[in-house]
């Protein structure tokens, strides 16, 4: 007998249950990307672009769309919204899948060869647009971690009192009213405060 009880056979059936639903998304994405990939190039190529280049373009289509899914994740985990971060998604989202649907016949569309020569600035000015935005973020958000709170009157008046006791000289409740401006009822809680500190 192993001394498993329901609660123990549960929380390993939940696990082995969220492990199989990771693992399937996985191998859903890798694939979802494989074929997205392939219909790209197919597009690329009925476009007219051959070659290296012809297998670099879905990659700059494709690399948008986790660039884009990166920024709502981030967005996500900072608990903060971002509508530029979903319209960068949505923006390599929608031209993966224009280019998908389109890469059937491209033989009618005389505008698709521009469309591909188009895409790749597009998308890699918006994807570091996206990156650029959060690499600021995190730098703003540093920064204001790393600036000390605003000392408020109450802290002055406390730092003061304590000086003037180590001086030797403390002041009074009535001082520390007129000089910090925070009412005697407070300045007789800080000389409490610091007496029994």
């Amino acid at each position: 007998m192993t001394g498993d009880g329901p609660p123990q056979l549960a929380a390993r059936t939940v696990t082995a249950v969220v492990a199989g639903m990771v693992t399937a998304a996985a191998a859903a994405t890798v694939v979802g990307f494989w074929l997205s990939y392939s219909g790209l190039h197919g597009f690329a190529a009925r476009a007219g672009l051959a070659g290296p280049e012809g297998w670099a373009w879905p990659a700059s289509v494709d690399l948008f769309i986790a660039a884009g899914e990166a920024g709502v994740t981030i967005s996500a985990l900072r608990r903060r919204r971002d509508p530029a971060a979903w319209g960068y998604l949505a923006a390599g989202f929608a031209a993966s899948v224009t280019g998908n649907v389109l890469h059937a016949d491209t033989a009618h569309l005389v505008w698709a060869r521009y469309a591909v020569a188009a895409t790749p600035p597009i998308a890699a000015m918006l994807a570091l647009a996206a990156l650029l935005r959060h690499v600021y973020r995190l730098a703003i958000d540093r920064h204001a971690a790393a600036e000390p709170e605003p000392e408020t009157a109450e802290d002055r008046a406390r730092a003061a009192l304590a000086a003037s006791i180590s001086a030797g000289n403390p002041l009074s409740g009535r001082q520390l009213a007129a000089q910090f401006g925070i009412g005697r009822a407070k300045a007789a809680a800080l000389k409490a405060e610091l007496a029994a500190g």
